[in-house]
C-alpha cells in the first residue's frame, strides 16, 4: 500500500496563519477563539480551527471558510475584528491560491495533530506574556503601552534565553512580537493574572 507524503511545509504554513489569525481576534468566555491558559480543555484548543477543517472538508474552501469566517467574526472581539480583519483576508487567500492541498489526506492529518499544533503554537507566546505579568503582578502601569514596550524584553529574558535552545532567531522574533501584541490586546485580563494550580 502506497503511503501518502505529507506536504509539511505547506502544513506549517497554514497552520501558523490560522492560529495567529485567531489569537490575534480574541473572542472570550465561551467564544474565546484560542484559550488563555495552556491548562485548560483540549477542546478550547480545537473548537474554532477544528470547524474550519470540518466546512472545508464538507463544503470546500470557498463555501468552507465563508461559513467559518461568519462564525469567528461573531465570536470574536468587537473592538478587535476591523483592526485584525486582514488576518483573515490573508488567510484566506492561502487557502484559495492552495487548493489542492485540502485533500483527503492533508485534512484527516490536520484533525489528528490539530491539539499538539494549537498547543506547540500557543506555548511559547502564552510563557512569554504569563512571565511579563507574573514579573510585573500588582503593578498597573506596567500594562500601559509605553511601559510594555520599554520593559518587555527585559522581564521575559530569561524565558526568552530557554526558548532560544528550541527556536531559530527568526522563529523567536515572530514569538516575542506575538506575545508582546497578545498581551496589550488583554491586557485587562493579565492586569489582574493570577496562577493556576498547575503554573504554581
Amino acid at each position: 500500500m502506497m503511503v501518502k507524503r505529507m506536504d509539511t511545509e505547506r502544513l506549517n504554513q497554514f497552520t501558523e496563519m490560522l492560529f495567529h489569525a485567531l489569537d490575534r481576534l480574541g473572542g472570550s468566555g465561551r467564544t474565546r477563539l484560542l484559550p488563555m491558559r495552556l491548562s485548560e480543555a483540549p477542546t478550547a484548543f480545537e473548537k474554532y480551527p477544528r470547524m474550519l477543517i470540518g466546512l472545508v472538508q464538507r463544503y470546500g474552501v470557498e463555501a468552507g471558510f465563508r461559513e467559518w469566517e461568519s462564525k469567528v467574526l461573531r465570536d470574536a472581539s468587537a473592538y478587535r475584528t476591523e483592526e485584525e480583519y486582514p488576518e483573515l483576508l490573508a488567510l484566506y487567500r492561502w487557502m484559495q491560491d492552495n487548493q489542492d492541498f485540502f485533500d483527503k489526506a492533508h485534512l484527516t492529518h490536520l484533525k489528528r495533530s490539530l491539539y499538539g499544533r494549537v498547543y506547540a503554537y500557543l506555548y511559547p507566546r502564552r510563557l512569554l506574556a504569563t512571565a511579563y505579568a507574573q514579573a510585573h503582578a500588582g503593578d498597573e502601569a506596567a500594562f500601559e503601552d509605553q511601559a510594555v514596550a520599554e520593559g518587555f524584553r527585559v522581564a521575559i529574558g530569561g524565558e526568552m534565553q530557554r526558548l532560544k535552545e528550541v527556536y531559530s532567531s527568526e522563529q523567536l522574533e515572530q514569538i516575542v512580537a506575538d506575545a508582546q501584541a497578545h498581551l496589550l490586546a488583554e491586557r485587562h485580563y493579565y492586569r489582574a493574572w493570577t496562577p493556576t494550580v498547575e503554573e504554581e
